[in-house]
């Protein structure tokens, strides 16, 4: 995995907050996933990248999806990102040119996230999505 996804993916926090309309940690998690896919695969252009996203397709867990668009330059528009219904898991799936690479959050991750948010009071939503922020591509991410 790269050395780090964090700095990016805070360079593109408040294009993120606005695409998406909030902070939360899930779409921190899909800043970070396109901020990894794009260092991994080096495409030469965003329309070069694709990506198909394995989530659960309703909040708080498809907020990824948004992240995921921002940060890579994958749309739904552009026909540069699909969709996939998952139930307990986040996967992204991304190609460029011939190289891949897929970036799964931690089941451990998620499982802690949407057990948090059952307090669901903006400021504890600011504070989990500051806190994944902060942790590490390592203890929330496995590439390959």
């Amino acid at each position: 995995m790269i050395e780090d996804s964090r700095t990016k993916a805070r360079a593109l926090l408040a294009k993120g907050v606005d695409f998406h309309g909030h902070l939360g940690p899930f779409l921190i998690l899909g800043l970070r996933m396109g901020v990894i896919a794009e260092s991994l695969l080096k495409p030469q252009n965003q329309n070069a990248l694709t990506a198909t996203i394995l989530v659960k397709g309703s909040p708080p867990t498809s907020c990824v999806i948004d992240g995921v668009q921002v940060s890579s330059g994958c749309t739904l528009g552009k026909g540069t990102i699909r969709v996939e219904e998952a139930s307990d898991r986040i996967v992204g799936k991304f190609r460029t040119s011939g190289r891949a690479c897929t970036i799964t959050v931690k089941n451990q991750v998620v499982n802690e996230l949407l057990r948090d948010l059952t307090k669901e009071s903006d400021r504890v939503i600011i504070e989990m999505a500051e806190a994944t922020m902060n942790r590490s591509d390592d203890e929330l991410f496995e590439a390959a």
